[in-house]
């Protein structure tokens, strides 16, 4: 069965069809969640906590729209953005302290835990850009910044900022059809 088959037949409450969606994917959101996070805990928490969200939601996913792994990295990365924003808020509460420059480099993908084919395939992509625009996006999905922070973070004005993570995202895409 493929991804979509089995997000299809867990959205009819198929509990065999979410324990295989899981055995051929936990591996990779923990990947995704680990880079992220940075903290295996956490990790294996917002992993949970997708699951959990891809139970409940799995009627929604749109074959046209997305493949289905791109989906579930979308949802492990939505809550891991979250979960490092909720933590930024409460460390701005405390005291503010921006981010070293080695936090802003994007995550290697030559670890191990199941970052595989896609993980290289994103990096070389990434170098193809230009620095600002690599830097843009690295720092928006990597780090989770909106474009406001990036702004900010870069001192480049905020429609600058929204045009290089576009063009970053597009070129990012052409690269990865390809």
């Amino acid at each position: 069965m493929i991804l979509a088959d089995l997000l299809a037949a867990t959205a009819h409450g198929d509990r065999q069809a979410f324990a295989e969606l899981y055995r051929l994917t936990h591996r990779r959101l923990y990947a995704i969640a680990l880079a992220l996070l940075r903290q295996p805990d956490a990790a294996e928490d917002v992993v949970q906590e997708t699951y959990l969200a891809i139970w409940r939601t799995a009627g929604q996913y749109q074959a046209g729209r997305a493949p289905a792994l791109v989906w579930l990295m979308a949802i492990v990365r939505h809550r891991a953005i979250e979960l490092l924003r909720q933590r930024r808020r409460r460390a701005l509460e405390i005291f503010a302290e921006p981010l070293a420059e080695d936090a802003l480099q994007v995550p290697d993908p030559g670890q191990p835990l199941g970052v595989d084919h896609l993980a290289h395939a994103i990096q070389e992509c990434l170098q193809r850009l230009s620095a600002d625009q690599s830097r843009a996006v690295a720092l928006a999905f990597f780090h989770g910044l909106s474009h406001e922070e990036l702004a900010a973070r870069l001192k480049t004005p905020l429609g600058t900022v929204k045009s290089w993570v576009r063009r970053g995202l597009l070129q990012l895409k052409g690269c990865l059809e390809a």
